[in-house]
């Protein structure tokens, strides 16, 4: 428990720890023909059609947590993932401000920094501007489903070999941890401490390798907000879940620039009150298709 407390402590009471795995049962990839939407503010948004999957991670999968119970999860309702997470130029194209610590790294790189209320704020506008109630977050299980994209592995293009900062043969073409998160503009932070780099921070989306349903950066890069509040997973099959109706804390997934391979899995969990903003946290929005 000491070890997992020490690695969300970094940077702004910052470093979070998640885990996340995801196998799916039915479920195929998006057609192309029919699989992208892109919005004024240059935000694109790929299909997921409906299916079932295995949610959580199997009990000897390296680096996992306790609060990632296997269960079998249904949806049954399609929708669009945004194909990266929110860059800071959109951020500011519809908000007028940035928050980012990371501003250096540049208007490509992921905003951070947001909190979940922030989050909810983008969101309000967002469907403002577009005079529909179309945008939102996604749940954690409709998160996990595209992480993996029909993937039975802990990462969407295999296995992890790395459970720390050292080189991840799958992970490292997929995503940014502190194995491979240096960078060379001002403003870095120094990882050292626990085997990351000296000069380390955010990476411009979609750098890396995108997954079989064509998102980049599930793994790593910053954790992203998710609409649920954190709560034990259901023991039995359910069918769209939304999670617990209330909580204390919302639910972050997928790892970043700061942590270790082990919580850039699909199955890897973290929470956080919702009015925290942290230097490696942001989002990627759901929008729901139209009928």
């Amino acid at each position: 428990m000491i070890y997992r407390l020490l690695l969300k402590i970094s940077f702004f009471s910052l470093v979070s720890v998640f885990i996340f795995t995801h196998t799916a049962l039915t479920a195929d990839p998006p057609k192309a023909e029919e699989k992208t939407i892109t919005n004024a503010l240059g935000m694109e948004f790929n299909l997921i059609p409906p299916g079932t999957f295995i949610m959580g991670s199997p009990s000897k999968e390296p680096g996992r947590y306790g609060d990632e119970v296997r269960h079998q999860v249904t949806l049954t309702k399609g929708y669009y993932l945004q194909t990266t997470e929110v860059t800071q130029g959109q951020w500011k194209a519809l908000m007028g401000d940035n928050p980012s610590y990371f501003k250096n790294c540049g208007e490509d790189c992921p905003v951070e920094q947001v909190s979940w209320y922030d989050v909810q704020e983008f969101i309000h506008k967002l469907n403002a501007r577009e005079g529909a109630d179309v945008y939102r977050l996604p749940t954690e299980a409709e998160w996990e489903y595209a992480a993996n994209a029909g993937s039975l592995e802990a990462i969407a293009n295999g296995a992890l070999t790395a459970t720390g900062c050292e080189w991840d043969r799958n992970l490292s073409p997929m995503g940014w941890y502190c194995g491979n998160s240096e960078v060379k503009y001002a403003g870095c932070l120094d990882t050292s401490g626990w085997g990351g780099p000296k000069c380390a921070g955010t990476r411009p989306v979609a750098k890396k390798k995108p997954n079989a349903w064509g998102f980049y950066d599930m793994h790593g890069n910053v954790w992203e907000w998710c609409a649920d509040w954190y709560g034990d997973y259901p023991t039995s099959a359910v069918i769209d879940p939304t999670g617990p109706a209330d909580g204390d804390t919302k639910v972050l997934r997928g790892g970043s620039w700061i942590n270790y391979a082990r919580f850039c899995r699909s199955a890897s969990r973290f929470d956080s009150v919702p009015s925290l903003r942290y230097g490696n946290s942001g989002f990627r929005l759901v929008r729901i298709p139209e009928k």
